[in-house]
This record gives structure tokens, sequence and C-alpha cells, in this order.
């Protein structure tokens, strides 16, 4: 498989996997997740194309999704290869990386044309009995139960994968497999969100009020926090902020806008194009990551005045990173979300967030179910004539439906606490 210096290839080495089979249990319960729940049809149906080309597409709203797709790849016994971004290679010091590459997971640059990567992608997808995971999102969102755009580039290496393999002589389908991934809080959160409002509260300064409803708490310490985030990008709060208004969606974007402004412009590079929100924010994390990132040393042509003034470099790009990190944290915020469903789930995804922003880190927690949602499978290849006929249509349209199909499979999901008889559960 191709390898550049940055690219870290995939690896699977089979007591590796057994040994994080083994040790799942372990894992799952650290990350506060005390059941997964199928439906047998479902899980019948993977095994069924266990010989095929497969693309799985889940969504990907917290950074737990992929051990979740290890434990269905386990339920299934079938190894999968993993997407995974080029940083969590790097996460306590390597070590993390040398062991999810042996699982099957291989790297991707964020915001970048990481080719080695897509050649893999490529060899991988073209490869009979290959089950690829790919997260179509590109990015952690935080929202249970919506999704950001998904990305057509996935879809597109998909298309070249299958005309590779007609090269080849290969007319066996590339099936695409819509996922879902839900979470269900086991007990009653009510009195950890109220003591999640009270902490956003005292620390905004918009006073404790333990016997307000819920959400009208959440919402004034969301003003509160949307009021100083304007001050620090020089954005105008207009005078009715001051009481409630219909839709702060418009103000939530202004911020985003600016933020994106804001590290283009200390990066001293242009203001990145692209059609959503989340890519041009990848592309400008991309920028900053790659000027934070050690450079192989080179003895003959690098001076000390050449290091001092790499070191300066990457003093200047830190703060942007906590930018970035914030731009990350709101991609997917829109005003409305709770109010339109305001199921404990959607009150915990809002409230992390602002825990997010204000602390640094989550304080709320709590024990949770996890339901997998698989969809029909997808043969790409019943879209080779309209993919050839307008290539860039047909790669649009195809991501719409994938998109729609998984959308689809998160308003459906009957929940851990309404299983049908005879469910699969571990």
């Amino acid at each position: 498989m191709a390898t550049s210096l940055d690219f870290i290839p995939p690896e699977p080495t089979p007591w590796v996997h057994a040994a994080a089979r083994l040790t799942m249990p372990l894992w799952m319960s650290r990350l506060g997740i005390v059941g997964v729940d199928y439906d047998p049809a479902d899980l019948e149906r993977l095994r069924s194309l266990a010989a095929e080309r497969v693309l799985l597409t889940p969504n990907h709203p917290t950074n737990q999704e992929p051990a979740l797709l290890f434990h269905l790849s386990c339920a299934v016994r079938k190894p999968f290869f993993y997407l995974a971004t080029r940083d969590s290679f790097d996460q306590f010091w390597g070590l993390w990386g040398n062991i999810i590459r042996r699982v099957g997971a291989y790297s991707v640059v964020r915001g970048a044309t990481d080719r080695a990567s897509y050649k893999v992608t490529r060899e991988l997808l073209a490869t009979r009995g290959a089950h690829l995971v790919v997260f179509p999102e590109g990015e952690v969102y935080s929202q249970n139960d919506t999704l950001l755009p998904f990305h057509q580039g996935v879809f597109q290496i998909a298309f070249w994968a299958l005309e590779d393999a007609r090269k080849a002589g290969d007319e066996g389908p590339l099936y695409v497999l819509p996922l879902a991934i839900k979470y269900y809080f086991t007990r009653d959160m009510g009195p950890d969100v109220a003591a999640s409002l009270a902490r956003l509260e005292r620390f905004t300064g918009v006073g404790v009020e333990p016997l307000a409803a819920p959400y009208a708490r959440l919402r004034r310490i969301g003003q509160a926090i949307l009021k100083s985030v304007e001050r620090e990008y020089r954005l105008p709060t207009p005078k009715e902020a001051e009481v409630e208004q219909d839709d702060l969606t418009p103000r939530l974007e202004a911020i985003k806008e600016a933020i994106l402004a804001r590290v283009a412009s200390a990066a001293g590079v242009a203001l990145p194009k692209g059609d959503t929100l989340p890519e041009r924010m990848r592309a400008l994390i991309h920028v900053i990551e790659t000027v934070n990132r050690e450079e192989p040393e080179d003895d003959a042509g690098r001076t000390p005045f050449d290091a001092q003034l790499r070191r300066q470099q990457r003093e200047r790009a830190r703060p942007l990173l906590h930018d970035l990190r914030r731009l990350s944290n709101w991609v997917a915020v829109y005003d409305g979300y709770v109010r339109e469903n305001p199921t404990q789930e959607r009150m915990a995804d809002t409230l992390v967030r602002l825990e997010r922003e204000c602390f640094g880190r989550v304080v709320l927690a709590g024990p949770r179910r996890c339901r997998v949602d698989l969809g029909e499978p997808i043969d790409l290849s019943q879209c080779w004539e309209a993919y050839q006929k307008n290539k860039r249509g047909e790669v649009a349209r195809f991501t719409r439906q994938v998109e729609e199909a998984v959308q689809g499979l998160l308003w459906q999901s009957p929940g851990a606490t309404a299983q049908t008889p005879g469910s699969a559960s571990s």
C-alpha cells in the first residue's frame, strides 16, 4: 500500500485485534456505555455481505463511534478498516496510533489533499471482502439525532474504486451501508442537568434560578455566552439581545464566520473556500496543525535562526487552535435544537457544548445505552450508468441519498428502551 512521510497505513495484526476484543467490555465501561443494541436482522444482513466490498457510513456525534464500530465488527466477526484523522495517531505519545493501526485504522490529514490516504481508500474499496468505515461528516458534531452535511469526496473515491474494479475485470457490486448510532441515558438525568445548569449560571453570572424551567435557564445561559463571545470577536450585539429572541441562529452563524476570518488573518492565509462551513474549518485546521507539527530535523540546511523562527511560528499558531476548537464545538449549533424535541439527550448535548466552552472540559455525564441501526445496503454499481453520463451530478445525488438514509435511521430509531422482542444486545 502507498505510504508517505505523514501517512500511517493500516497494519492489521490478529493478536492485537483479539486482545482489543477481549478487553472491549472494560473500555466500553470507561466510555460510560452500558450496552449496545442491534436488530438481529441487521447483523445477519451484514454477515451476508462478508465476501463483498462494503463502505460503512455512520454518523459521528461523539468521539466514541470508532469504538462502537469495532464492537459491531466483533458482533459480526468480520474485521473492518477505519479511516481516522492523522492527529488521533499521535495521542499518548503515539502509543494509541500503534494500537489502532493494528486493528485496521489508517490516517487522513483533515482539510488537505492526502493522496496517500486516498490511494489506500481506493485500493480497499476495490478489494473483494474489504469492509471500510468512513465517517462522511468528517467532524464530531455533538448532536444525538441530527447530521452535518456529508462530504461528496467519500463517495467520489468509491466511484473511482468501482471504476478500478471494472478495469480489472471485476463486475461485482460495491455496497454502501448507511448506519445510524444513537445514545440513550439509562436513568433520569434531571438532577445532573440541574447541577450543570447551576454551574453554568454561576460561571456566566446570570444568577442561579433553581425553580425556573430547565429550558428557560439553558436559554439565558446561552444568551449570556453569546453576548460575551460577540464582544470578544468585536461583533455587534443587537439591543434586543437583552430580552428573549425568537431565533439566535443568525448571531451564531456570524460568530462562526468571524472565527474563520480571525484565524485566516492571523495565519496569513486566504479565507478557505468551500461549500460548507465544516469544509472551510477543516482547511484552516490543516494549515494550523501543519505549522504546529514538528518538522524533521535537517542538520545540513537548518540554522539556529531557522529553528528560532519555527518556534515563533508555532507560538503564534497555538492560540489559533483555541479559536478553531471553539468553532469545532459550535459548528453544528443552531437555535431551537432542544426546543423542537426537548429530550434529556438533546438537553445534555447542548450542556456538554456549553461546559466545554466555559470550563474546557465536560462535567455532565451519565450511563448510556447505544442503539446501532443498519440500513439497506445500496449497490453503487446500480448508479454506474448515471455516473458515466454526469459524474459530478451523480456523486452529489448519491451523497444526498446516503445522508438522507442515515438521517431516516436516526429518526426511526426505536431506542434502547423500546426494543422489539428478540433484539440483540451486548
